[in-house]
């Protein structure tokens, strides 16, 4: 039987308020959740399922934090290993709440943490044990990355991104599909206009205009999101990528993740 691998990523603006400490929005990811669980299985009885990889952003539980102590740096001068510590305890709390979501939803993912089977130098991803996640995808089962603080063989400690990761888990498994939820419908240009597709004919022009993060996001906000998927994309490590808001019936998520459906930006070679 073949499959169709697909990552799903709930990005932090998306599931809480990035400007509200320890907002998680059960709603919408209970709401995401149902959405997936009817695209695996409508997918599952025509024969060819989807293996999902489902990923969420840090929000107001990493991002906040992770600036108050500048973990991208890795170990402080004033603050030392706190920053480890304190991002450590939180985005655990995060991920349990999340995967309850999730339950409410109908899915029931696994967590994979990112801070035991990644390491970084000099604040760039450069192992990842991926021999968890597929045992996981092997069973039908749905392995859960998350953005995270893991160790640094340079600065002791740095943030991974869902999008670092995903990059070097294509390394090893190559999606078709790419599906990131945002807060807004896609990737905006300065006029505050969605942005319908962006290929090598139309990127160099874009990172001019493209629209950051009005919230504390330590990870690049959107303009490093684009360029890290468009590089998966044109490196042919992913067939396409779309960046959508979840609208509130999920019905444009369930076609998204099936290759279906318009709306929000859609990245292809």
């Amino acid at each position: 039987m073949s499959h169709v691998n697909v990552f799903v990523k709930l990005g932090g603006s998306f599931i809480t308020d990035k400007t509200v400490e320890d907002s998680l929005n059960g709603a919408r990811i209970a709401a995401a959740a149902r959405a997936l669980r009817k695209a695996m299985d409508a997918t599952a009885r025509k024969g060819r399922p989807i293996r999902l990889v489902l990923g969420h952003g840090a929000g107001s539980y990493g991002h906040i934090l992770a600036k108050k102590y500048e973990a991208v740096k890795g170990v402080h001068p004033s603050h030392g290993w706190q920053g480890l510590y304190k991002i450590r305890e939180s985005m655990t709390r995060m991920n349990q709440l999340f995967v309850g979501h999730c339950n409410r939803g109908g899915l029931f993912p696994v967590t994979v943490s990112p801070f035991a089977v990644a390491q970084a130098k000099d604040g760039s991803v450069r192992r990842l044990d991926i021999s968890s996640i597929q045992a996981l995808l092997d069973q039908g089962q749905v392995p859960v990355l998350h953005g995270d603080v893991i160790l640094d063989s340079e600065r002791g400690f740095t943030i991974a991104s869902t999008e670092a990761l995903l990059e070097a888990l294509s390394r090893r498994i190559h999606f078709e599909r790419i599906v990131m939820v945002s807060d807004t419908d896609g990737v905006l240009g300065h006029d505050l206009k969605t942005i319908p597709s962006i290929s090598r004919t139309n990127i160099q022009g874009l990172f001019g205009v493209i629209r950051g993060s009005h919230a504390p996001d330590v990870t690049g906000g959107m303009r490093k999101k684009v360029e890290k998927l468009f590089a998966l994309i044109s490196g042919g490590s992913a067939g396409s990528a779309r960046i959508l808001r979840c609208a509130k019936d999920s019905r444009n998520l369930y076609e998204a993740v099936l290759g279906t459906g318009g709306g929000g930006t859609v990245l292809k070679p």
